[in-house]
């Protein structure tokens, strides 16, 4: 082992790092190496924080939160090569031949055992898993300034799109460099909606539409009012405001809702966004019913192209449900197979053991968290990914959705009380002794 780096340059370094990361952290669209998948910033600087992580090794000896890091990440492992054996056992068990009609990643692959984005997939939740496990066992306080200018970047961005396209009437997205797919779908999908004459933006600023946007802005949304960033708050909400993504409204009033029946108030901010909100809609309702009824009601009866898509893919998930043999019900088909919403892909792909595992993972800091300041921004953020991962969003390796998580459960750990000890050291006639506490 190499000697580390002096301890104060280390941590100079290490902020630099977190620093770009953190303002990196929403860009979704941008490769580094364009002519490979997944090279996000954001991915990246994941594998490159284990540099960081190694750096913390001393001579001879092993500090506690990188035993955990290690340790956890060797759990995770295992999880994942128990999976990866047991679903493709139980298709090689039910000897299946197709998915249904399905909507797979990756349709060109016609294999059914150890599909090429098995592999894929697994790259992208490694990189998700170091973002998580950084953040979880060693983000500094200090540094949550540095998680602001993600969200800084993220709300800029979209206004900047929002305001380019209602001056110049074309997108001028000009980060994106990804694409997908044979016939280059590019990963930043510009969409426009009329209000009356007027067609605007739909704003996914740095991300590749508004539902996965809507993924991103409301948990950065909770957190900067939670932290009193009134500044950067009126900025997320006029981009999720103006996302018109549907997914996006109804995680952010159910939060808000569900948020005043778990303390029986409601801060007066809340309110305001609330009454913002209700205000907006209301207005689009009554002065442009034709663009009201294309967010909400279209979609729900399926008469829109998002809306039909939905109805469609929710007809082959019921006859793949049909299909499944006991295995597959427990074990699913094989992790990253299928590309639907976040709840229905993770029970296909992993089975209901999957699924029960992926809900306590994601539920525990929900439940948990207490409600007030410095915990609730964090809380309410993973009940809107909660809420818009049972509704439409599909995106599961959203970096900022495992750099909340890795957040949240640190800050689980530091509410959490400590126990008090048994024993005591004292000193005994110039000597150490163990004491026993008084119960």
């Amino acid at each position: 082992m190499t000697k580390p780096l002096p301890w104060s340059s280390r941590e100079r370094l290490e902020e630099i790092f977190v620093a770009v990361w953190c303002f990196v952290m929403p860009i979704t669209g941008t490769l580094l190496i364009p002519s490979i998948q997944g090279t996000i910033p954001a991915y990246m600087l994941a594998f490159g924080s284990l540099l960081f992580v190694v750096a913390r090794l001393r001579f001879g000896e092993v500090p506690v939160p990188v035993l955990r890091y290690f340790r956890a990440a060797g759990v995770i492992f295992l999880l994942w090569l128990f999976f990866l054996i047991a679903s493709q056992l139980g298709l090689m068990v039910s000897d299946r031949t197709s998915f249904f009609g399905i909507n797979v990643i990756d349709p060109n692959d016609s294999r059914i055992l150890f599909r090429g984005s098995m592999f894929t997939q697994s790259l992208y939740l490694t990189a998700c898993v170091l973002i998580a496990l950084y953040f979880r066992y060693f983000f500094e306080e200090r540094w949550m300034k540095y998680v602001f200018y993600g969200g800084y970047l993220l709300a800029g961005y979209g206004i900047y799109e929002w305001l380019y396209f209602l001056i110049f009437h074309q997108p001028g997205d000009f980060l994106v460099n990804r694409t997908f797919g044979e016939i280059e779908h590019t990963a930043s999908w510009s969409q426009g909606i009329a209000f009356g004459g007027l067609t605007l933006l739909r704003i996914k600023s740095t991300l590749g539409e508004p539902t996965f946007f809507a993924g991103v802005v409301l948990p950065f949304l909770f957190l900067a009012l939670d932290h009193r960033k009134n500044v950067l708050s009126g900025m997320l909400l006029f981009t999720a405001l103006f996302s018109t993504s549907t997914a996006c409204y109804v995680g952010l009033a159910s939060c808000l809702a569900i948020k005043s029946l778990w303390s029986g108030r409601i801060k007066l901010g809340y309110l305001v966004i609330l009454a913002l909100v209700a205000a907006f809609l209301t207005g689009i309702a009554f002065l442009f019913p034709d663009t009201f009824n294309f967010i909400f009601g279209d979609k729900f009866s399926g008469d829109n192209v998002s809306g039909k898509m939905r109805l469609d893919s929710a007809v082959a998930v019921h006859d793949l449900l049909l299909s499944f043999t006991l295995p597959n019900w427990f074990f699913g088909i094989g992790f990253g197979y299928v590309y639907l919403s976040v709840f229905l892909e993770v029970l296909i792909d992993t089975g209901l053991l999957g699924l029960a595992l992926f809900a306590w993972f994601l539920f525990r800091p929900i439940l948990l968290l207490p409600i007030r300041p410095g915990s609730e921004g964090l809380k309410l953020g993973l009940l809107a990914l909660a809420i818009l991962f049972a509704l439409s969003l599909s995106e599961l390796f959203l970096p900022t959705t495992w750099m909340f998580l890795g957040l949240a459960y640190r800050k689980l750990e530091q509410t959490r009380p400590t126990p008090a000890s048994p024993f005591s050291l004292k000193l005994v006639n110039g000597r150490r002794a163990v004491t026993v506490n008084p119960s």
